[in-house]
């Protein structure tokens, strides 16, 4: 039931922006559902939006499975070309 409810409220943010590149589902208990999840009723919910279903049908959906990923967006921000200002105590992006 949880797999479906998940399903039914994803889709509306899907349809509100029109999420072409996809649904990122974050979070602690999706990735230890495993294969259960893929199983489930989630994707039949998503996309069960009546007239909307077929812009539904095209919109990917994916379990983020890495343990701390917003740490892998922080390395990614520190990564780039970045100037350190001492005395400020931050850091500037320089846009390249």
């Amino acid at each position: 039931m949880f797999c479906e409810m998940l399903g039914t409220i994803a889709g509306n943010p899907a349809v509100t922006l029109n999420a072409r590149g996809g649904i990122y589902i974050a979070g602690g208990i999706v990735p230890k559902l495993g294969p259960g999840f893929a199983a489930s009723g989630f994707r039949a919910r998503f996309e069960e939006k009546g007239r909307m279903r077929a812009l539904l049908e095209s919109i990917p959906t994916y379990v983020i499975t890495h343990e701390f990923p917003a740490f892998l967006g922080l390395a990614a921000l520190l990564t780039k070309e970045s100037i350190l200002i001492s005395d400020a105590s931050c850091w500037i992006e320089t846009q390249v």
